[in-house]
């Protein structure tokens, strides 16, 4: 396998709050960077993920204005539910194993709701 550096990438990982940490050399011809993203999740060298929260945040405030032009519009209420789950709630949902664990306090109740909560 040949690997293309020009879209190779090396991240390194540290914990969140060193006293003490000397970033290695960067390898020959490949790009050191502190944020990526990797199958649609944010991933940064301290293992916060408030940037993947941020962009989270930012994409589903979008289709929330969206939802509410439609609502607007005359869309019933239940195809306004099946439009949120699939544009809004699967986002939310989406690879939350990997990212929800490493979450502070702050950015989980930034991410919680309430099932019961209503669009209408």
């Amino acid at each position: 396998m040949v690997i293309n550096l020009h879209k190779t990438k090396e991240m390194v990982f540290r914990r969140p709050n060193p006293k003490l940490f000397v970033y290695p050399d960067p390898l020959d011809h490949v790009h050191q960077v502190s944020c990526a993203k990797l199958l649609g999740v944010t991933f940064k060298d301290n293992f916060k993920f408030d940037a993947h929260i941020n962009n989270i945040l930012k994409l589903c405030s979008q289709r929330l204005y969206l939802l509410k032009l439609l609502r607007d519009q005359g869309i019933p209420p239940q195809n306004l539910n099946v439009i949120f789950n699939s544009l809004i709630h699967s986002r939310l949902q989406y690879a939350v194993p990997a990212w929800s664990g490493f979450l502070s306090a702050d950015s989980l109740g930034m991410v919680n709701f309430s099932p019961e909560a209503s669009l209408y």
